[in-house]
């Protein structure tokens, strides 16, 4: 491999970065992480990727020692980077899918709980460990 390719990878590896959570800002929605690949370094709170922020939204924290993704910024003082962006989670050979499968699309709430539609049967299935409310102005069932 040529230097300028090395480079490149190295300064890729400082940019996008593996982590585990080692804390949470419920308030700010962001978090601290650590690299155990960059001798134990812990980012500053990074803000977390979501879907949506404006008017329709999609929350969602990270628990502590959940393995994330994090976009860095680039640091030209010469300190190294610990500024960036959590993009989110993944799965892994520890931490794998419920239920897989083309068509698929599932919550999982952590305690049992979950949320599961197939769009090839179009079945949705809700699964609560504790009480159902549904509110609405109006509630229509099977019409």
């Amino acid at each position: 491999m040529a230097t300028n390719d090395r480079q490149l990878l190295s300064a890729l590896r400082r940019i996008i970065r593996i982590g585990n959570v080692s804390s949470v800002n419920q308030e700010s929605m962001s978090c601290r992480v650590v690299f155990p690949d960059m001798d134990g370094n812990v980012s500053a709170e990074l803000p977390l990727l979501n879907n949506g922020s404006a008017h329709c939204k999609d929350y969602w924290l990270p628990v502590v020692d959940e393995q994330v993704v994090c976009l860095m910024l680039p640091n030209d003082g010469g300190t190294g980077n610990n500024e960036g962006i959590v993009l989110g989670s993944f799965f892994n050979d520890v931490d794998k899918p419920v239920k897989t499968g083309t068509g698929i699309r599932r919550i999982d709430f952590g305690d049992g709980s979950y949320v599961e539609h197939n769009s090839n049967t179009g079945n949705l299935i809700i699964q609560a460990t504790g009480t159902n409310t549904i509110k609405g102005a109006t509630v229509r069932i099977n019409e």
